[in-house]
């Protein structure tokens, strides 16, 4: 066994670095012992040490091994290619091996000891001769054991960022094109309508589909052109732009104006209340309010109410609402206590609301929406093609906070959400039809006389032919003579496809809903 280290021959270092018989590149000779020294305890081999990376990957991984695990204990000698060329001296092997001099590049191309490279490679490395010396990063002690955790971290917070980024953009509203006909004005009549779509977000429908898409292109094409002022409710705009489509189909066609809910985030744990308010009309004064939190699954939606000042004529303006409330989960048509409580604290804030924002002007009011209370009543003994005439507990109850008289308690002469401000409301259809007409849950005959749902797309089992009276317009004059505007010819819109004389006959065999909505307008 030697007893000394070996020791390479003596080197020129006049000797020419090109072989001049061959063309190649001649590495010199070092002391392997002195030049060369890489000590087990030493912490990993720097970057140059490692082969040039050929993909992205590969340079990532490179570079998180060059991350030191602990301390450093001592440096790593590297061997140095000693030269007079200024361009080659001090550099590493694998440093010198992807460099090039412009005098021998045609030469060292089809050298053996050089790996091959993409031309994004070679790119890379072009560049990054020509930057500046980069700040090394080495971690403190106490950190470099969790470099992974960090590593993870790095990673879990980067993708976190690009999530919030693309929520901020693809959940706010987008930008609307310019009005292409001017305001309307009114001395005679304008068309209102009040009408839940059912345009909930996706994934969430009552069967296997509700044809959004579809009933959309159907609004658009045959329900915007038949009116001035339309107030919508389950227009939900969250994970969906399906409500941006509506509002920009609907400016094109002269509704240059809108009142929307608020727009809703993931990180907010909710969506928006789904309510939408367009007109041809100017609207001078707008207002928005949310409802606390509901039940069920109606927690998620951030329910509220809408108001416009809309103005007809430059003498006669008109104060339009339109709200959304709790939904009734009722089990086997008992009605919830919980949900109708929560309802009547809405109305209360409704109410407040109406106060806050029209009690100081003189024009008239106009309620208009989806309340959630069955106005109708359903005894065993009556048939359900009876319509009713009387009003429901809970109809009654509801009328009496909105129009500020509250609702008297049964252990006391106390009335809860009482108001000192009374607003006298009228319902236009049960003035118009002398009962409550049916809006959802209603029901048709086939052709051997049998009374069948009238929808089954969007209407959910439970609820067929349930004949509810939920959708409501309420009206309240205005306080002087000048600002009188009367309110005619309410009814209520089915909107049955089979009935639109609009529609080609091959047309009406592609559409595969019998109503655009699950309730009647």
């Amino acid at each position: 066994m030697p007893t000394e280290p070996y020791h390479d021959e003596e080197v020129n270092t006049n000797q020419p670095l090109i072989d001049e018989t061959n063309g190649r590149r001649r590495v010199q000779s070092h002391n392997s012992f002195q030049d060369s020294i890489i000590s087990t305890q030493s912490s990993p081999p720097p970057y140059d040490l490692y082969p040039p990376a050929k993909s992205l990957l590969g340079r990532a991984y490179n570079w998180l091994r060059k991350i030191p695990r602990s301390n450093t204990h001592q440096p790593i000698y590297l061997p140095i290619i000693p030269g007079n060329d200024n361009n080659i001296s001090s550099r590493s092997l694998f440093s010198f091996r992807r460099f090039r001099t412009t005098e021998t590049q045609s030469t060292l191309s089809n050298a053996s000891s050089i790996p091959s490279h993409s031309c994004w490679s070679n790119y890379y490395h072009a560049i990054s001769d020509r930057l500046p010396d980069r700040p090394r990063l080495t971690l403190p002690s106490f950190l470099a054991p969790h470099r992974c955790l960090l590593i993870s971290l790095s990673f879990f917070f980067l993708i976190l960022f690009s999530f919030l980024l693309f929520c901020s953009i693809f959940f706010s509203p987008e930008t609307l094109p310019d009005p292409v006909f001017p305001d309307k004005i009114t001395n005679t009549t304008a068309r209102f309508l009040t009408l839940n779509i059912f345009m909930r977000p996706p994934l969430i429908k009552n069967n296997w589909s509700d044809y959004k898409d579809d009933r959309l292109a159907y609004i658009e094409k045959y329900i915007l052109p038949e009116y001035d002022i339309i107030t919508f409710q389950e227009s939900f705009a969250f994970a969906s732009r399906r409500k941006d489509h509506l509002i920009k189909a609907a400016r094109l066609m002269g509704f240059n104006h809108h009142v929307e809910s608020p727009r809703k985030y993931p990180w907010q744990l909710g969506i928006d209340g789904g309510l939408l308010m367009i007109s041809r009309f100017p609207i001078v004064q707008s207002n928005v309010i949310e409802y606390p939190r509901g039940h069920h699954s109606d927690w998620l939606s951030i329910k509220g109410v809408l108001h416009a000042l809309i103005q007809l004529n430059p003498t006669h303006k008109i104060n339009l609402y339109t709200t959304h409330t709790q939904a009734s989960y009722d089990l086997n048509n008992v009605i919830n206590p919980d949900d109708t409580a929560i309802r009547l604290s809405q109305f209360s804030i409704f109410h407040n609301f109406i106060h806050d924002t029209a009690k100081e002007n003189e024009y008239p009011i106009m309620i208009a929406g989806d309340l959630n209370v069955d106005a109708a009543t359903h005894p065993i003994t009556r048939p359900i093609t009876q319509p009713s005439t009387a009003s429901s507990v809970e109809y009654t109850q509801m009328v009496d906070v909105i129009s500020g008289k509250g609702v008297k308690n049964a252990y006391s002469d106390e009335r809860w959400f009482e108001h000192p401000w009374k607003l006298d409301i009228e319902d236009v259809l049960y003035r118009q039809y002398k009962y409550h007409p049916v809006t959802f849950g209603d029901y048709t005959t086939n052709e051997k006389g049998e009374l069948i749902p009238a929808e089954t797309v969007l209407t959910n089992w439970d609820q067929l032919m349930t004949v509810q009276s939920i959708d409501r317009v309420f009206w309240a004059d205005g306080s002087t003579e000048k600002s009188r505007v009367g309110l005619t010819n309410a009814r209520v819109e089915k909107f049955w496809v089979k009935e639109n004389e609009l529609i080609e006959e091959e047309e009406r065999q592609q559409i595969g809903f019998t109503q655009i909505s699950g309730t009647s307008s």
